[in-house]
């Protein structure tokens, strides 16, 4: 089992939720698909593919009412990792809320070790999240709260704010029980070249917790395709 939880960019659940609709007589709902590539799979303020870039893909469903579910899939520094998410957003006004139920399966943890490995599942961690975000304006605060069973429940907590084509970040990551002691924080700021091409930088402050402290800059393209 892995020590660490990943997770999607708050940027990724926005985009999948959409709006309320009230009154509306007819539901449309939406099917897409999106491919990402980038130098590496920047996670928390952390590089967690130090020696290859990161692949990525998700399939999205999102309906009017403001329900919406996925699956997301990439490489990570020595497998790979599909999370599953459903969740509900909307706004009123320009207060906006999202609250999500996030679960990471990895498949070369569910394979045993003898000479011939039989499938057994796609993971053997219960590592999940719920991720509970507000919003006013361009400004969100953003809570992910470790679900899983046992005492490795870690939290991550950002504030985060858009101007225009640039954006910054602050996180905190707290860990708890058998990962006590890996708290952290990072900033990130972030350019969005156009709707496919962005850029990034993030710096982390170790307090012990035995991440990168030197600058990780980060340079993505991501198409998203209609169903």
């Amino acid at each position: 089992m892995k020590l660490t939880k990943k997770l999607l960019p708050l940027a990724v659940s926005a985009a999948v939720a959409a709006p309320m609709l009230f009154g509306a007589t007819v539901a449309q709902a939406e099917v897409s698909a999106t491919l990402g590539a980038a130098n590496m799979y920047l996670w928390r303020g952390q590089n967690l593919t130090p020696d290859a870039p990161q692949i990525s893909g998700s399939l999205d469903y999102s309906h009017a009412s403001g329900f919406y579910a996925g699956a997301w899939m990439t490489n990570e520094d020595d497998g790979h990792e599909t999370d599953l998410y459903l969740g509900y957003g909307g706004s009123i006004g320009d207060f906006g809320y999202d609250i999500s139920y996030w679960k990471y399966l990895y498949p070369e943890e569910g394979r045993s070790d003898s000479a011939t490995p039989a499938p057994v599942g796609l993971s053997d961690s219960d590592l999940s999240d719920i991720v509970i975000s507000l919003s006013y304006g361009p400004v969100a605060f953003t809570a992910y709260l470790g679900a899983e069973s046992g005492t490795t429940k870690d939290d991550y907590y950002t504030l985060s704010g858009e101007m225009g084509k640039f954006s910054a970040l602050y996180g905190s990551y707290v860990g708890d029980g058998a990962n006590d002691g890996s708290d952290y924080q990072h900033i990130q700021l972030g350019y969005a070249f156009n709707d496919n091409v962005s850029f990034a930088v993030s710096k982390a402050s170790d307090d012990g917790a035995g991440v990168e402290e030197d600058p990780l800059f980060v340079v993505s393209y991501s198409k998203t395709f209609d169903m």
